[in-house]
């Protein structure tokens, strides 16, 4: 096949020309079959998308045309919206796209950060640096991808008939201090508001569709093209480099860290009562709670007990709105968090994990006081088919105490703080907002028995009124079982509430009829 390579002469174009020579391919100049465009000149490649003699266009894009947005919920797959605004530089990745899009057979290859300074990616240039500038408090995960593995894929997608958009990344992630650190790189920690969009939130994507449909299986990883990257820096240490990251941030040393501090907090603070943690489940599960406290420090102790008792992590799904924030977005994350989508669960539950969620979600947290002790409704957060789709049994979980730590007695509606922060209102509480430190209430928590999917089959998870009662049959345990701890407690303060006694659960029957019947 005869290619034409246009645009930008940069690293990439001389890589891939070396890719498709060696594939048996013509680089030429003019009468091409095939043309891959380097962005540079938009009329120059509108000219290319028009002309009737070329059988094939391929355009070199870049991951970043999803934007950096706490909204990400990482690993993206092609049909994700991009959230980049208008005025945004990058933005021309997608004016670009657009144009290849005028050829009837066009394919657009997204790149994440490719590993050469030439192709002007900030995450490199950052590494290639001897001092670097970063958002403080955030920490988002990288992709880097090799040299020869970017040319491979726009080889592959010239080879292909496949059109539309196609990510390409290399598997795996590096999170960006410690990348930074890795490299020897001075980091300076700056405001939150400063232009480093690409340095703010995670816009990790999935290369999927290219390996199913380009035939692209990358040959390095991320730490590996990284490793190779800093091996010829000066001051660089790559040997602080691990050989695998968590894919969203969890650092179990990061916890470990803090463990000194939750646990001042579970026996001195809150005095937590606990009981039931030796029904941990093995293997993939779904654990599920209440949600009280305004802010997710109940998530934070639940994580806390079960390592120390277990040494299980829950991988709890998280609004995107708690990652708005500088330094919070970063404890979450480093604690396990991930960005809720059905999509992050499944990927967890094929790793066996213990995925925790809380189904009342953030108006959980906002329950006025005086309602505290009577659930939201479960049914709408579906957990219940992401339970059933991933054959994950459910481990249910009961809590009291948590609700005093904040207390709201009032609300202020206000369209700042639901645009700035994504909470539905400003509470009202004691010592908030003027001093943000919660009450020292006693917690009581009641782990419950694993709760098996009933015979439930992930067909099953198309059945909407079926999956509402299986969610409504789980959130009845938990409130029986809030009810009855409630019923024993006399001081928000003090006292003991746990007996060793959960309320009994019944067994699931369904009114519907199950879609595997």
């Amino acid at each position: 096949m005869k290619v034409q390579l246009a645009g930008f002469a940069g690293p990439l174009a001389e890589a891939t020309r070396a890719e498709l020579v060696r594939r048996g391919h013509e680089v030429v100049t003019s009468g091409a079959e095939c043309a891959i465009y380097f962005p540079g000149n938009e009329g120059e490649l509108s000219a290319l998308a028009e002309s009737s003699g070329l059988r094939r266009l391929v355009l070199r894009s870049h991951a970043y045309a999803y934007g950096a947005n706490p909204k990400n919920p990482g690993f993206m797959a092609e049909s994700r919206l991009s959230l980049l605004p208008p005025e945004a530089a990058a933005s021309k990745w997608l004016r670009m796209e657009e144009l290849a899009a005028a050829h009837p057979n066009s394919a657009s290859v997204r790149l994440s950060s490719v590993a050469s300074v030439g192709e002007g990616d900030l995450f490199t240039s950052q590494l290639a640096a001897g001092t670097a500038v970063r958002i403080a408090g955030r920490n988002p995960n990288m992709q880097l991808t090799h040299l020869e593995d970017a040319a491979s894929a726009l080889a592959a997608a010239a080879e292909s008939s496949a059109t539309g958009i196609f990510n390409a990344a290399a598997p795996g992630v590096i999170p960006l201090q410690k990348a930074l650190r890795a490299a020897g790189t001075t980091q300076l920690g700056v405001p939150d508001k400063l232009s480093l969009g690409e340095l703010q939130y995670n816009w990790t994507v999935s290369s999927d569709r290219a390996q199913t449909e380009l035939g692209w299986n990358p040959q390095h990883s991320t730490i590996e093209t990284l490793k190779e990257f800093l091996s010829s820096k000066r001051g660089a240490k790559p040997g602080l480099l691990k050989d695998e990251y968590d894919d969203w941030g969890l650092d179990v040393d990061y916890i470990k860290a803090w463990g000194t501090w939750f646990e001042f907090l579970r026996r001195a603070y809150w005095r937590i009562e606990c009981e039931g943690m030796e029904h941990v489940p093995q293997g993939r599960a779904l654990f599920v709670s209440n949600h009280r406290g305004f802010m997710p420090l109940d998530a934070v102790m639940h994580l806390w007990l079960q390592f120390r008792n277990t040494g299980r992590i829950p991988r709890f799904l998280i609004t995107h709105t708690l990652l708005r924030t500088p330094f919070m977005m970063n404890f979450l994350t480093k604690l396990g968090g991930v960005v809720a989508s059905q999509e992050n669960a499944k990927r967890l539950f094929d790793q066996e994990a213990l995925v925790g969620i809380f189904p009342e979600g953030i108006r959980g947290t906002f329950t006025p006081y005086k309602q505290t002790h009577r659930l939201r409704d479960f049914t709408k957060s579906g957990y219940a088919e992401m339970a059933v789709l991933n054959q994950a049994p459910i481990w249910p979980s009961a809590v009291i105490g948590h609700a005093e730590i904040f207390p709201i007695l009032g609300r202020i509606d206000s369209s700042f703080v639901v645009k700035e922060l994504g909470w539905p209102y400003l509470p009202i509480a004691p010592m908030f907002p003027l001093a943000p430190i919660p009450m020292p209430s006693k917690w009581h928590v009641r782990m419950l028995p694993v709760v098996p999917l009933q015979g439930l089959k992930p067909a099953d998870a198309e059945n909407a009124r079926l999956m509402k009662e299986f969610g409504r049959y789980i959130q009845n345990i938990v409130q029986k079982n809030i009810d009855d701890m409630v019923s024993k407690r006399k001081h928000i303060l003090w006292g003991k509430v746990l007996d060793g006694n959960p309320v009994p659960a019944p067994a699931f029957q369904p009114r519907s009829q199950s879609a595997s019947a």
